[in-house]
């Protein structure tokens, strides 16, 4: 079985290399050499046995199988899920199994702001979620489902594709905070965090991002009145909560821009600006380029290197 998305009535014939479903089956996966399978558990649990051994997710969780592998279910008590199966190129077309697992592949990452899947690659299997990005990642699951099957417009691919980035970048946030290959790799939009006192104030600014949030929002979810969270920010990032907001609003804006064709102001809304005219203006200060500059320049660059 092919794990892709085709088009219909818009781009009619264009293949979306990934394919959502809510639940359904997990007898007989079959995804060796053809994708990767993300399961997003979010209620009850999940066993697997993968080579012979027994994998069991408790939710909240991620389950990452890579395409070297073909998991066995074996029982799934109370859960309710969604399964992502993908291939890597669904995140951007320059990338193989091969040059995921090449010794070249962290330089190029960091160069392009690609993903890294270490999860899958690592074979880390089971990846728990924090409480305070279930939501976001629930949403951000269904809103991909509806993109990859509603098709409403032109951009149906591109949106399907945001949102599954959205996921992906929680999904390797958590991997590097439960202490896996990431938790000393520093990111533009996952700074490491060591101060433990500010991990929940990080996690729900960037949980929350596309909101309206004020520094009291986040001082209240994240338990710290907002005098000590400034100076916990300012002392372990060099910032306030807020400009930590917009740097992570920037950070993911950049992804969003490099590896999808989503219009700019739906890019504005996502990440959390009210107008597009804000967005620009904030970008342009930070990135000393506008966004649809920021886009041609990195698809470019890309393309002469990849």
């Amino acid at each position: 079985m092919e794990h892709i998305t085709v088009g219909r009535k818009h781009n009619a014939g264009k293949v979306a290399f990934a394919e959502c479903v809510k639940g359904g089956s997990l007898d007989n996966i079959n995804i060796k050499d053809k994708c990767f399978l993300l399961i997003i558990l979010t209620y009850g649990k999940l066993e697997f046995e993968v080579n012979g051994e027994r994998i069991t997710a408790v939710a909240p969780s991620f389950l990452c199988f890579a395409e070297s592998e073909n998991p066995v279910f074996v029982s799934k008590p109370k859960a309710r899920y969604t399964c992502v199966y993908f291939h890597p190129k669904f995140l951007s077309i320059n990338m193989t199994f091969e040059l995921l697992r090449s010794s070249k592949y962290n330089d190029i990452a960091t160069t392009h702001g690609m993903f890294m899947l270490k999860p899958f690659i690592d074979k880390a299997y089971v990846i728990p979620i924090v409480d305070t990005q279930v939501e976001k990642i629930e949403h951000s699951a269904d809103y991909m489902l509806e993109e990859l099957t509603e098709q409403r417009d032109f951009y149906w691919s591109c949106r399907g594709r945001s949102y599954f980035m959205e996921i992906i970048i929680v999904l390797e946030r958590m991997y590097g905070l439960i202490g896996y290959g990431l938790t000393h790799q520093k990111s533009d939009n996952a700074p490491i965090i060591n101060n433990p006192r500010l991990r929940d104030a990080v996690l729900y600014i960037e949980s929350h991002y596309g909101e309206n949030l004020n520094l009291a929002d986040i001082s209240s979810n994240a338990g710290i009145n907002h005098t000590t969270l400034t100076a916990l920010m300012k002392n372990e990032f060099g910032c306030t909560a807020i400009e930590y907001l917009i740097k992570h609003r920037i950070a993911i804006s950049k992804k969003q821009l490099a590896f999808t064709d989503v219009p700019i102001k739906d890019i504005a809304a996502m990440v959390g600006f009210k107008t597009v005219q804000h967005f620009n203006r904030v970008f342009k200060e930070h990135m000393g380029t506008t966004p649809a500059e920021f886009r041609k320049t990195s698809v470019q660059k890309r393309k002469d290197e990849l």
